[in-house]
């Protein structure tokens, strides 16, 4: 059976920082589908938090750096 490699995620803080924004930013346009890099995830509970994955080569390649 052939081993999955771990696929490389960054934070909302460390996209942001990148492109020199805040990472609400971030967020934000993760949770309206804005961005083809990463997926926001609503909380189970009203009290809940958002879950997010920012995919690394995917953010890499939609700001024009080369993987």
């Amino acid at each position: 059976m052939e081993e999955l490699s771990k696929v490389e995620t960054i934070t909302p803080y460390e996209a942001a920082k990148m492109i020199g924004k805040n990472a609400e930013f971030i967020r934000a346009g993760l949770r309206q589908n804005r961005f083809p890099f990463g997926s926001a995830v609503p909380p189970d509970k009203p009290e809940g938090k958002w879950n997010y994955v920012i995919f690394k080569n995917k953010f890499l390649q939609f700001v024009g750096v080369e993987v």
